[in-house]
């Protein structure tokens, strides 16, 4: 008899005779060989006059004095015991095995729980004090008594920030490692096991169905043993064998809890393991910043905005992959998931984001708001980055001897990429690595100029997507500038850029708001603050923070034109604030605004071509959503001739504007353009997105519409699942986009049955 049928009727027990089979029927699901085991034994149980009801103890239990029971569950029962020795009066829980549920397998776990309490010392695990046997042979366990309330209800009631939970949940992690670290893994990590007391220290609880990570040569069956489903890891479900990723699994549920107010959707529901493992199976889990339930947490809009922001980017990531299906793909210990969480804490870059970088480098690329230097001759390119410090130094601060010093090491590096002389002509890392190692010796005793050099070397870094090595140049440079100084204020800017390219939002929010606050109080840096201002309003529009984004957007573009800065920089601001208006939903006033933006950077040509085509792309967007499709189809046709022209026919950057072509194609009846259009998008998708990158899912989404105007259904369908998984990986993927990725599958599947559409 499956034991889990056991582990029901304990539960059962616990209602009232008339709500039992009920309750039995809920849980373990009609027509299912569990339900018929739990029946069989409830019915006996009945049969038996009650056997198995809960007997009167005794008021004493060896020298403990039976208070009052305060749980039940997890084949065991829990009372609130003391211990009076003279003066001393000691308070404790005592855990008593249940009566008959389980048989020896039962009573074998609780002494198993016994041993491992014993073995475990931890400020984190309440600890084992005393044990025995009750009179009628049922044996028990005395555990220090945790005065608290499960974590998360303790940090519901004082209404903790993200980051305070984080570190809360750090405590736990540390119990849990403890235990791995005793070859004792837990099984059934969840709320209810985890306490915290008044002074915000958390207790780990019950290791009734722990076992020994050492049987069976290093893991550890699962079988039927008894467990708690919604807080089960995909392995425990299947009951395959289980390692200490399988606790991390239930610990990234636990988190995700704390952090969204909710279980991930396929575990939010209590279903018998066999009905959670489908839902597993089915969906992948949504990020958790998507998943964000206000409402349990208590949050007002303003206030759900904030908590999503923090959520976004890193904690999405460090959360998915403790919550991955596949074993392999998650955090292989407890230590790699608080290692991240660490990280998270010290705004550091953490191991979940691995393998990104090329994505975030090249989406900033594609806004226009670093320089390509990748795309330049090697040593021409590193002229620029270090001629620019050098100009910003004589400009900025009128310091010649600083200026000759810049020029004087850029000169340097001329001649010793000069092929003639060298032989070759260096890659620009060797150029830049050179250059490092040369910045001691030449710059000794000259820490402004060092520092104009490392930055411009760390921004020449970023373009390269050589993101460690910038840090490292942006990090010195900061070290040798005065804070609260502009030149300070440029560094963080910097900074603030690299981080937006690492996803980690909030510490490049940051870096710019620092920034400005610096620049917008110092004379003569209104051009400076102007352009941080218009990079922490992209920055927000990148968020989708439209209405706050607005207002920075519209000032950069006014002092722009105070200054007279001229049509390159004029039209990138104009670009920008057409974004953010399009974004709060103010279509005439975007159009305006990208209308004169284009007109601009058509005056700055070649200087802007990447902004030009970014402009006739999100201008083309605001004709879209109009009704204007071949004013629209016209621009997307443009912004691609564009990039063409800039890059040649098979660059990364025309996957965007080929998809929104081919969209409107299809839109239009236009299927063979269309087709022609999404082939050319899909080619160039693994080079431009990243896998759960949000534009990788607009591809597949317009190449499932597009096969499905074509008849091509099962083409549509696999498109249509591509994009959806995109969707559920994606950072700011709405709603509306999974659920338009869904219908499209759904229609497919529909009429290659040929049974009509859903209306």
């Amino acid at each position: 008899m499956d034991t889990r049928a056991l582990a029901l009727l304990e539960e059962a027990l616990n209602r009232p005779p008339p709500e039992r089979e009920d309750f039995l029927r809920e849980r373990a699901g009609s027509g299912t060989a569990l339900l018929a085991d739990a029946l069989a034994l409830l019915r006996a149980h009945q049969a038996s006059e009650g056997l198995l009801e809960p007997r009167r103890l005794p008021e004493r239990l060896g020298p403990w004095r039976l208070v009052e029971q305060v749980g039940a569950g997890g084949m065991g029962e829990v009372y609130r015991v003391e211990r009076v020795d003279g003066d001393f009066t000691q308070r404790a829980a005592l855990k008593l095995v249940a009566l008959g549920v389980g048989g020896r397998d039962a009573v074998a776990r609780f002494h198993a729980e016994r041993r491992f309490l014993a073995q475990l010392e931890h400020p984190n695990v309440a600890r084992r004090i005393d044990g025995g046997t009750a009179p009628d042979g049922r044996p028990y366990v005395v555990l220090e008594y945790v005065d608290g309330d499960p974590i998360d209800e303790w940090c519901q009631r004082r209404q903790l920030p993200p980051r305070a939970r984080v570190q809360l949940f750090r405590q736990v992690l540390a119990a849990v490692d403890a235990a791995h670290r005793a070859l004792i893994l837990h099984r059934d990590l969840k709320p209810a096991n985890i306490l915290v007391t008044r002074d915000g220290q958390a207790k780990l609880l019950d290791f009734g169905i722990a076992k020994r990570l050492d049987a069976d040569a290093g893991l550890t069956g699962a079988g039927n043993a008894p467990l708690t489903p919604q807080f089960a890891s995909p392995e425990q479900l299947e009951g395959r064998p289980l390692t200490t990723a399988s606790d991390v699994y239930s610990l990234g549920l636990v988190l995700h809890l704390l952090l969204t107010g909710r279980l991930p959707a396929q575990h939010e529901e209590e279903r018998p393991p066999g009905q959670a493992l489908a839902s597993l199976q089915r969906r992948p889990t949504t990020r958790p910043s998507a998943a964000l339930a206000p409402d349990r947490l208590h949050l007002g809009r303003r206030e759900a905005q904030a908590w999503r922001r923090q959520l976004a980017g890193d904690l999405d990531r460090i959360l998915l992959k403790a919550l991955a299906p596949d074993i392999d793909r998650r955090y292989a210990s407890v230590p790699e998931f608080a290692d991240d969480l660490a990280r998270w804490l010290d705004l550091r870059p953490v191991s979940a984001r691995h393998g990104e970088r090329s994505y975030r480098l090249r989406l900033f690329l594609r806004r226009n708001r670093l320089a390509a230097a990748a795309g330049t001759a090697a040593v021409l390119a590193l002229a620029l980055g270090l001629a620019a410090a050098a100009h910003q130094a004589r400009i900025a601060r009128a310091e010649a001897a600083r200026a000759s010093s810049a020029n004087a090491f850029l000169m340097r590096l001329i001649a010793d990429a000069d092929p003639v002389a060298s032989g070759r002509t260096p890659t620009l890392r060797e150029a830049l690595d050179r250059a490092v190692d040369w910045i001691p010796q030449h710059f000794r005793g000259q820490p402004d100029s060092e520092a104009d050099v490392r930055l411009g070397i760390g921004r020449a870094y970023t373009s390269l997507n050589l993101l460690d090595a910038a840090a490292a140049q942006f990090q010195r440079a900061l070290d040798l500038r005065r804070p609260g100084t502009p030149e300070h204020a440029e560094v963080r800017q910097a900074q603030a850029l690299l981080d937006w390219s690492l996803g980690r939002t909030d510490r490049a929010e940051s870096g710019y708001r620092d920034a400005l606050a610096v620049l917008a109080a110092a004379p003569y840096q209104a051009r400076a603050a102007g352009q941080v201002r218009n990079d922490l309003a992209a920055l927000l529009n990148d968020l989708g923070r439209f209405d706050e984004a607005v207002p920075l957007a519209a000032a950069a573009v006014e002092e722009a034109r105070g200054m007279a800065l001229g049509p390159a920089v004029l039209g990138a601001r104009l670009e920008n604030l057409g974004g953010a208006l399009h974004g709060a939903g103010r279509l005439a006033e975007a159009e305006a605004v990208y209308r004169e933006a284009i007109a601009a950077l058509q005056q700055a040509l070649p200087e802007r071509t990447v902004a030009l085509a970014v402009a006739l792309n999100n201008f083309a967007l605001v004709a879209r959503d109009a009704g204007r499709s071949e004013e629209a189809l016209a621009l997307f046709e443009r912004a691609v001739q564009v990039r063409e022209q800039a890059f040649g026919p098979d660059h990364a950057e025309l996957a965007g504007p080929l998809t929104n072509a081919a969209r409107l194609h299809a839109e239009l009846g236009r299927t063979a353009a269309a087709r022609q259009a999404i082939g050319r998008a899909l080619a160039l998708a693994d080079q431009a997105f990243a896998p759960d990158y949000i534009g990788r899912g607009h591809v597949h989404l317009v190449a499932a519409q597009v096969a499905l105007a074509e008849g091509r259904h099962a083409a549509a369908a696999d498109h249509a699942g591509q994009a959806l998984a995109v969707f559920e990986r994606a950072d700011f993927a709405s709603p509306e986009l999974k659920t338009r990725a869904r219908a499209l599958a759904d229609q497919a599947r529909d009429e290659a049955r040929g049974r009509p559409a859903a209306p």
